[in-house]
């Protein structure tokens, strides 16, 4: 199973060490399945203020996803992005772009306002759009 993961989940693993989103990364060390990411996602969260606002530094930061088991698929390009600009905010049509090129079957993210939403989950099945807790979840069967 391969899923794909949006930056809100990887900030949410590095501040809290104990959290669903740091499950989930314990489950791609475990190889329970396959975390993907994008060098889009990346660039988000080393955004020049976020290690500020994360209170952690570059290095910390790069050193936690080089460690996080997550596969980096390059750089989401402005023609792969294009088709999905309809269907959802331009800022987030990376992910769902993200996601259905690396044959995920998940995409997991916090944003519930612009991507983890039932109008926008039924536009992208059979990607099943889900938080880290839903998708802990359906992993343990409930």
């Amino acid at each position: 199973m391969r899923v794909f993961f949006d930056a809100s989940v990887i900030i949410a693993a590095l501040l809290s060490p104990t959290g669903g989103s740091s499950m989930l990364l314990q489950h791609i060390k475990s190889k329970v399945f396959i975390g993907i990411t994008s060098q889009t996602v990346l660039e988000e969260i080393l955004e020049k203020d976020k290690p500020k606002k994360l209170k952690r530094s570059y290095e910390k930061i790069g050193q936690f996803i080089v460690n996080s088991g997550l596969i980096i698929r390059e750089s989401i390009t402005a023609e792969e992005i294009e088709p999905f600009k309809d269907y959802v905010e331009e800022e987030d049509a990376h992910l769902f772009a993200g996601a259905l090129l690396t044959k995920c079957a998940y995409l997991v993210s916090l944003d519930k306002k612009h991507v983890v939403r039932p109008d926008i989950k039924k536009k992208f099945l059979p990607l099943r759009i889900v938080t880290p807790k839903e998708l802990l979840e359906e992993m343990s069967g409930r």
